[in-house]
């Protein structure tokens, strides 16, 4: 147990990867946990490692009145709000040539108006407690140029960072951060990856030095993002990424 038993947390995005490995590691520190994500049954089975700490909650961040219903669920279960943690995220692998309507609409809707929708509710509740919102964010965004295949990805973690900022400028009583992460291994953000253009374009970003040798685990940026969690200071932007091997 630590400084943050007994905080109430929201984590959005908690049924795999980074995500869950996040509701996990509170869990262990005492923190009680509103678990939210669509996939339902594996929220269960999280609850089952866990324990009785974590509440789950069945959220869609691409429905408004999703975003609105997480935030209320997880102050009714838990008592108010301490912290948000969004998690949830997709990037979908092509060029920008091939991408529709449905796929842009799909890579904004999750990675920018999600988290903005479920901000704006729990605002609230966060000034009650002058508590703070942690935004997961991407290194690839900051690539220039920018990664090959990720056009939609990172337009929309771009978007996502000036939003981090511009909520902070606006909302004094809440701390905003978001954290830039770096490849990291045991999640299933390229498991739709067409596996021969996955190929080409990692290929390609190896050949431009953009990747590290070596991906993190998804505990490596639970455990960080818990230390921001237990920060009494204000931390607009932190990054992780993995060590090159043999550093």
């Amino acid at each position: 147990m630590t400084e943050l038993a007994g905080r109430r947390v929201l984590v959005v995005g908690a049924s795999s990867g980074i995500g869950r490995s996040i509701a996990r590691v509170l869990a262990t520190e005492g923190v009680r946990v509103a678990a939210a994500a669509r996939r339902f049954d594996r929220l269960r089975e999280l609850v089952e490692e866990a324990g009785p700490g974590v509440e789950a909650i069945a959220c869609d961040v691409r429905d408004p009145a999703s975003c609105a219903y997480v935030v209320a669920r997880s102050v009714e279960l838990l008592g108010g709000l301490d912290a948000l943690v969004y998690a949830a995220g997709i990037a979908l692998l092509m060029g920008l040539d091939d991408a529709d309507d449905e796929a842009w609409r799909e890579s904004l809707e999750v990675n920018v108006v999600g988290p903005s929708l479920i901000t704006r509710a729990a605002l609230p509740h966060l000034e009650a407690s002058r508590g703070r919102v942690i935004f997961l964010s991407s290194i690839a965004a900051q690539d220039h140029p920018p990664r090959r295949g990720l056009g939609l990805y990172v337009t929309a973690k771009a978007a996502m960072n000036m939003l981090v900022s511009a909520w902070q400028v606006e909302q004094r009583a809440v701390s905003f951060t978001r954290v830039n992460v770096g490849d990291t291994g045991s999640t299933e953000m390229a498991c739709e990856w067409d596996p021969a253009a996955g190929g080409y374009y990692v290929r390609e970003w190896m050949d431009r030095g953009l990747l590290f040798g070596r991906s993190m685990l998804p505990e490596s940026v639970a455990r960080h993002v818990v230390t921001l969690l237990a920060s009494d200071e204000a931390v607009p932007e932190s990054t992780i990424t993995p060590r090159f091997p043999n550093e």
